[in-house]
């Protein structure tokens, strides 16, 4: 799966998943429509077939579905944000993140009980 999608894919995506991941085309067309996009079928199945070589959807004539949850896609670019831009380190990125700058005693006293959850589950695995 990979996650460069376009800012329209990811538009696409979003509907899918606020609707239940399933959708068929027209009602995907209609709902791009109403906001003002005025595609045509075409515009929509190249969009849906660039999607679909991604891996992220699977289109059959009459329905489109998601591969992944929202919060599964989220993940998948968290990480490749992280290994591309930070060469896989998550203190980087933080620091980046931050602008190396304080951080709010209540975000702090947050990332410790995540920390701490994170280091509970590696213990178990």
């Amino acid at each position: 799966m990979r996650c460069d999608l376009s800012r329209t894919e990811r538009e696409i995506m979003q509907v899918l998943w606020d609707n239940g991941g399933q959708m068929s085309p027209r009602d995907i067309l209609e709902i791009f429509n109403g906001r003002g996009r005025e595609w045509k079928r075409q515009t929509l199945n190249t969009l849906l077939l660039r999607m679909e070589e991604k891996e992220v959807i699977v289109k059959r004539r009459s329905s489109v579905q998601v591969r992944c949850s929202e919060f599964e896609y989220r993940h998948l670019q968290s990480e490749e944000l992280v290994r591309e831009f930070f060469n896989g380190s998550l203190n980087q990125f933080v620091a980046a993140f931050t602008g190396n700058s304080n951080i709010s005693r209540e975000d702090a006293m947050e990332l410790d009980r995540l920390i701490d959850s994170l280091k509970r589950k590696g213990d178990r695995g």
